[in-house]
């Protein structure tokens, strides 16, 4: 039965993934459209910029199209010398470093305008505006899977144009200004319950535009309705005379810094059916593993090491003897059984039982010398004698017994 464990879990498995993808082909007859934000310009999907870069072409149809894949030290498309000149950044984060921002208000300087969407400005872009900005429900990206269900996108009356409002049936990820220094900005539009989204700040001729909903950007959004209209009201406010467009692809593709950032397999474990797939799975293996633990081999045995018969031996022989009435035979054995044991514990070698004898065994033995004299006393009996008396044969053995469990 547990070689074919592994074999009944494996089935089990499958079976388990063929319910779910048969229960989601069940489910989706159609092909779902793909939900990933991705603001790519090629990308047709709903959270592409397709629709957003052919429709800067059709705005700006006698400019000159760059894209930039370089950081803005090393890019030869920006010109800081001369006017007519947009930067635009459709990314989930702006992540420029301080260098990088002194470059970028240089080249605005002559003439030139930048523009920024993004979720997150950062902080170097934050502090060069002197404002402060927040991010709303994006806890599903790069998934726009899950929260508020309808984005509303407001720009404020801007001569001649009066002020519009659009908005579309999907995800409201954006991010919002908590603070902005009117003194030095301009507040050009509003997201979510009114909250500033979209600021200008000037800079000698040009000016860096700022906007914190990306997504008003994406394919869904602008595709929906007339929502065109919007886009085509935000880039009223660049020049009509600009005749490069640099569409950047080096700063949306920049990663932050922030160690608070998780990487991919954190990004589709949003996922909830493939987080519960991988669960699933995570699942299964452990209790594959806990199964596993278990000892395949039968348990060895513990061996018992040999006992020590003698004394058992020596008993047994001397109560047979003790029956056939044969006292001096078993005293005799008992008798020369204790002197080899003296021999080779003590290695006392005497053939005299004497005094000295006596004090010998006692000294090494640690024995009672009474004791030892009684058992020697016996011994001369047997010895001398030819005979021995039951009393004294069961004192002999009682002695000698004594003797051994004294040491």
């Amino acid at each position: 039965m547990k070689k074919q464990l592994p074999y009944l879990l494996g089935f089990l498995l499958i079976i388990v993934l063929l319910f779910v993808l048969l229960r989601n082909g069940k489910t989706d007859t159609k092909q779902q459209p793909s939900t990933f934000v991705s603001l790519k310009k090629e990308d047709k999907n709903p959270y592409g910029t397709y629709v957003a870069y052919n429709g800067l072409k059709r705005f700006f149809p006698e400019a000159r199209f760059v894209i930039n894949k370089k950081e803005l030290l090393n890019d030869t498309a920006l010109s800081r010398e001369t006017g007519g000149q947009l930067f635009i950044v459709i990314a989930p984060q702006a992540s420029f470093y301080e260098y990088e921002l002194d470059e970028l208000m240089e080249f605005i300087e002559p003439g030139n305008n930048v523009f920024i969407s993004c979720f997150r400005p950062g902080n170097e872009l934050e502090h060069l505006v002197d404002a402060r900005a927040s991010i709303g429900p994006i806890d599903s990206y790069p998934f726009a899977d899950y929260g508020p269900d309808t984005m509303r996108q407001e720009l404020d009356s801007i001569p001649p144009s009066p002020a519009y409002a659009a908005s579309y049936p999907g995800v409201a990820m954006e991010g919002y200004f908590v603070r902005t220094d009117k003194s030095t900005t301009r507040i050009l539009g509003r997201g979510r319950e009114g909250r500033a989204n979209f600021i200008q700040l000037k800079k000698g001729k040009g000016s860096l535009f700022i906007h914190l909903s990306p997504l008003s950007f994406s394919n869904y959004f602008l595709l929906y309705g007339n929502n065109m209209e919007y886009f085509n009201r935000v880039f009223s406010l660049i020049p009509s005379a600009t005749h490069t467009i640099v569409w950047d692809e080096y700063y949306r593709k920049r990663r932050n810094d922030d160690k608070s950032n998780k990487g991919w397999f954190a990004s589709i474990m949003k996922q909830k059916s493939f987080r519960s797939g991988i669960l699933l799975a995570l699942l299964l293996l452990l209790l594959f593993a806990l199964l596993e633990m278990r000892r395949r081999q039968r348990f060895i045995p513990a061996i018992v090491p040999p006992k020590n018969d003698t004394l058992d031996f020596v008993k047994t022989m001397g109560l047979l003897y003790y029956e056939k009435k044969d006292n001096i035979n078993l005293a005799q054995k008992m008798s020369a059984y204790f002197l080899e044991h003296l021999r080779n514990k003590y290695h006392i070698f005497s053939k005299k039982l004497n005094e000295e004898f006596i004090q010998e065994v006692s000294h090494k033995s640690g024995a009672d010398p009474e004791l030892i004299n009684s058992i020697v006393a016996r011994i001369k009996q047997v010895n001398n004698e030819g005979i021995i008396s039951d009393t004294d044969l069961i004192v002999l053995q009682a002695d000698i017994e004594k003797f051994y469990n004294s040491i």
